[in-house]
């Protein structure tokens, strides 16, 4: 039979593009160690250019390249891979693997934290394992690798001096693993000298003394060099030297850390005048008061870094750009260059709690409100507690300073054991970063209550309709590594409040805190916490007249952990009243499992004591417990038990606590 051309013009057009289309399959053999199916997936992407087109012989080599090179990565140093082709369409890889060398013992002989440099070590070997199972592969290009992180560290301690050699290997013949030891000989450590200083012109020889000499003794870390070299820096362009270059050299000398400065001023230079463009948003007269304060002086760079990041943190912006440029001898303008961000949203969360049980908040926020910079937000939330509605409008910039200020109304209502709180009211913040680890807040308030009892008896809840006015001041410390997640550092705080609860009579009052924390890193994967409070209140009169809601309470997940929530301490039929003086002592281990999840074991002490008619009720209460924690951007998720080591009668056992935060 015969076709007619074009018939045949077309089957073959639908041939080459069948062809074009059809994808090479690539078959693994040989492999003990992975499933064909594993080896394909791990090679992934890179086979992608194999597979598109028909088989050859070149694209079969070029296979067998990749697969020999995962394969070496993998610790199989003698594994070879012999490519075929066994159709057009298919492509074999015939694999010899050989033996598999992967890492075994780290051993560090010398000085040093053993276990920690161990660790370091093994990092090159664990930072890649293509087949993702078993003991991280043993490579020769490691061994250098290894050692210099070894070094680095060692360095970074201030020991400059510090040298890791490989003094042994063992391999297992029928393991394969490769036991090494490490020589370490940190060597002396070193402690920052007396800086030297060279200026062309003789600036800045003086400025520089008085920066670096808080340095000076100091054991010569990585951290504290850093550190100089930084102090160096701002000390000049915070002076109006934007272009200065500071350069900065270190010599060993005998057993110290002898840093050399190059110093070239260059021109200094007064801002004038700071622009502001792309706002269409933003009130300019706004952003122009928050710079005023730069403007007329000697160029502040560091000043001007860190409005820029003031800025940016109202959520306002998505970025701004500084560019300044001279407009007289001697004299510059900046423009900041503004990109506005979407200011406005609504918000819908929804969470539980031991103690408030389900949590439902619905929100709205303005980061930008009118224009003006200032954040306003109004919300409700709902718990298995009560309820809680605000508004608030917060002034980064009170009065163009940089004070924090911020107005809130609210109104709240809170069930208690024993009984229920409905309170309404105002109150007006300053908060203010004397430096960057202080921190200061002044809040005056005004609200109104109403006391509900339930099965506590009216002459153990105080006052039950009053007016509260007070004035409350917290001096704040933060020296952690993160506030949210912290794994190294401290934090203390001293909270002071003077008010007065104002019904059918007057009882003033005055409350004193104190509390922090303070965690110690105890190798890789261990954490210790030690933290706690002290609350006192001291009314003007005996405690009974004080009301229920003023006094101080103790017990929950941030406190004595064998109790539920503000149950430790004076109670009546089980429902807590509180005191005059609480305290709680907290001590924690934790250990890091895997990624995000840890585990804990703690060990809480505290007491609550009051005085009711003459007669002191007090008593100890130690508590033990476990539990597991998944750090997460908002915080650690808590979930722990405590047990009662001093339960007395009508006392809980132990308490479950499912929380969201730090414990201190």
């Amino acid at each position: 039979m015969k076709f007619p051309p074009s018939i045949l013009a077309l089957v073959g057009a639908l041939t080459f593009a069948g062809a074009a289309l059809a994808k090479t399959r690539i078959e693994i053999r040989g492999m003990t160690s992975k499933s064909e199916r594993e080896v394909l997936q791990l090679m992934g992407d890179r086979l992608v250019y194999v597979r598109e087109k028909s088989a050859s012989s070149w694209r079969a080599a070029d296979a067998a390249f990749l697969l020999t090179e995962i394969l070496h990565n993998d610790g199989y140093n003698e594994a070879k891979v012999t490519p075929k082709v066994v159709a057009p369409d298919r492509i074999a890889l015939i694999v010899d693997e050989g033996a598999r060398l992967s890492l075994g013992k780290v051993t560090i002989t010398g000085e040093g934290d053993a276990k920690h440099l161990a660790k370091l070590y093994a990092l090159p070997a664990q930072k890649d394992m293509p087949f993702g199972a078993g003991a991280p592969a043993f490579r020769e290009e490691d061994v250098e690798t290894g050692l210099g992180y070894i070094e680095q560290q060692l360095h970074s301690e201030g020991h400059w001096n510090a040298d890791a050699i490989l003094s042994d290997r063992v391999t297992d013949p029928k393991s394969g693993k490769v036991d090494v030891t490490i020589t370490v000989d940190r060597g002396a450590r070193f402690k920052i000298a007396k800086p030297t200083v060279f200026s062309p012109d003789g600036r800045g020889v003086k400025r520089a003394a008085t920066t670096w000499e808080p340095f000076i003794g100091e054991w010569a870390t990585t951290e504290k060099i850093n550190g100089l070299r930084a102090a160096m820096e701002e000390a000049f362009i915070s002076r109006g030297y934007p272009d200065a270059k500071i350069r900065m050299e270190g010599t060993l000398r005998k057993s110290t850390y002898q840093p050399t400065f190059f110093i070239d001023l260059g021109t200094r230079v007064r801002l004038l005048e700071v622009h502001a463009e792309g706002l269409e948003l933003t009130q300019p007269p706004r952003v122009k008061r928050i710079m005023e304060p730069l403007e007329g002086e000697w160029y502040d760079q560091a000043a001007m870094n860190a409005k820029v990041k003031r800025l940016l943190a109202t959520g306002a912006f998505e970025s701004v750009l500084v560019e300044t440029y001279e407009v007289s001898s001697k004299r510059i303008d900046a423009t900041l260059h503004f990109r506005e961000a979407k200011a406005r949203e609504i918000s819908l969360a929804a969470g539980a709690e031991t103690f408030y049980g389900p949590l439902f908040r619905a929100g709205y926020t303005d980061r930008n409100f009118r224009g003006s910079l200032k954040g306003f937000s109004a919300g409700m939330e709902f718990s298995g507690r009560g309820a809680l509605g605000e508004v608030k409008l917060t002034n980064p910039w009170w009065r163009g300073s940089e004070t924090a200020h911020t107005l809130r109304l609210y109104s709240l209502v809170k069930a208690f054991e024993g009984y229920t709180s409905f309170e309404s009211g105002f109150e007006s913040a300053w908060k203010w970063q004397p430096s960057p680890r202080r921190q200061m807040e002044l809040v005056l308030g005004y609200s109104f209550l109403t006391v509900t009892d339930d099965e506590l008896p009216s002459n153990l809840l105080g006052e039950t309709d009053y007016n509260h006015v007070r004035v409350a001041f917290t001096h704040t410390w933060d020296h952690r590594d993160s506030a949210i997640l912290p794994k190294s550092g401290w934090h203390f705080g001293i909270p002071v409040q003077v008010g007065a609860a104002i019904g059918e009579q007057m009882e003033t009052y005055a409350k004193v805190g104190m509390n922090g924390g303070y965690y110690l890193p105890l190798g890789d994967n261990h954490l210790l916490g030690i933290g706690g409070f002290a609350n006192w209140v001291f009314p003007t009169e005996d405690m009974q007249s004080l009301p229920v809601d003023l006094r101080v309470f103790n017990g929950g997940a941030r406190s004595v952990r064998s109790f539920p929530e503000r149950e430790l301490g004076p109670s009546f039929g089980g429902n807590p009243y509180g005191g005059d003086f609480s305290w709680c002592v907290n001590t924690e281990l934790s250990r890091a499992i895997t990624g995000p999840l840890t585990a804990v074991a703690f060990v809480d002490a505290g007491a609550v004591t009051g005085n009711y008619t003459g007669i002191r009720q007090d008593g100890l209460e130690l508590a033990a417990g476990l539990g597991l924690r998944l750090d997460l951007p908002i915080g650690p998720v808590r979930l722990e038990y405590g047990h009662n080591l001093t339960q007395d009668l009508g006392e809980p056992g132990g308490t479950w606590h499912f929380a969201i935060g730090a414990t201190f």
